[in-house]
């Protein structure tokens, strides 16, 4: 936990009571004491410190607001849902890179049974964003929503002109940092672990998806999504 991340609806004006999960961290693992000052910040708020005024029990600390709310980040991840066993973790993993968004969607080679898992709930989804956001160092929480239908999802697509959009895939081609940004926002998506069948990449191209290749090596969802995100970090100096 490199940000103790605090919701805006457990401060009570500064003061906050942490979970069971932020409680044990910040006493058993940061060995914090009363008027210890750690790293925090709100979720989509401003960073700052929080002084801890109580170890008993739950913790309490008091928040005092140092930095500015953030602008929310310039990149977007459109995800095929992977299997809830790395779920949790590729969201995590993406939350703490800071992205604006996360799209989690069907594809022919995600297993239909995926979404039932309670991994893909809203809360489980949350959670992990949460811990990327506490590792990242970071107060933007992405919005996520899942898609059951690759064509719903498509529906909710901004207008071309006003992002740059990429879809990764192996092979030979551009990668990342041979693309035009200009100062727009970006989507990147990323396949299941068979990667995206023909007819996807088709619906892609037709939708203004520049088609990129993060490595020459085949790569798991995890991995790629990790690849991509810090590419586009690289690429734009965020």
């Amino acid at each position: 936990m490199n940000l103790l991340l605090l919701r805006p609806d457990e401060l009570d004006g500064s003061v906050a009571e942490l979970d069971e999960r932020r409680s044990a961290h910040v006493r058993d693992v940061l060995g914090a004491e009363p008027g210890a000052r750690l790293r925090a910040g709100v979720e989509r708020g401003p960073t700052g410190e929080a002084e801890v005024l109580s170890v008993h029990g739950a913790v309490q600390v008091r928040f005092e607001a140092t930095g500015s709310a953030p602008v929310e980040p310039r990149v977007d991840l459109v995800l095929a849902l992977p299997r809830p066993k790395v779920l949790s973790r590729i969201i995590e993993h993406a939350a703490s890179f800071a992205v604006g968004r996360i799209d989690l969607i069907n594809a022919w080679r995600v297993d239909k049974s995926y979404f039932d898992s309670p991994r893909a709930g809203s809360e489980a989804l949350a959670a992990g964003a949460r811990l990327g956001c506490e590792q990242g160092r970071h107060t933007w929480v992405p919005e996520l929503t899942v898609h059951q239908r690759f064509m719903t999802w498509i529906e909710t697509l901004p207008a071309s002109a006003e992002r740059v959009r990429l879809v990764a895939h192996p092979g030979t081609g551009a990668t990342v940092a041979d693309c035009n940004y200009g100062a727009r926002r970006v989507v990147v998506a990323i396949g299941p672990e068979g990667g995206w069948i023909d007819r996807e990449l088709a619906t892609f191209e037709r939708l203004s998806f520049d088609r990129v290749v993060l490595s020459s090596r085949v790569l798991r969802s995890e991995v790629a999504v990790s690849a991509a995100l810090a590419q586009l970090e690289m690429t734009l100096g965020q």
